[in-house]
């Protein structure tokens, strides 16, 4: 092994990971007419942090809930890895 390859940086998790999350003007809307997210678009690059910030009630754990599957968008689209 050479210098130049012992010394070379190995990938960062950033450049090798595949993937990454988008949300399409992703809504939830219950029952009782009560929306929880309202149009949201927000692409997350693999590799990258997301916080999701704000007050009490504006939807970050039903936002995430929709990515893990645990609850349905009513309307928009969820992409994990282009799927």
């Amino acid at each position: 092994m050479d210098t130049a390859t012992r010394l070379a940086p190995s990938p960062s998790p950033a450049t090798t990971a595949r993937g990454g999350i988008v949300l399409a003007a992703v809504t939830k809307r219950y029952a009782d007419g009560n929306v929880a997210v309202d149009a949201i678009d927000l692409r997350i690059e693999a590799g990258t942090y997301c916080c999701l910030l704000g007050p009490s009630g504006c939807g970050k754990t039903t936002m995430l809930r929709m990515i893990a599957g645990h609850e349905t968008p009513s309307d928009g689209a969820i992409l994990i890895d282009g799927d």
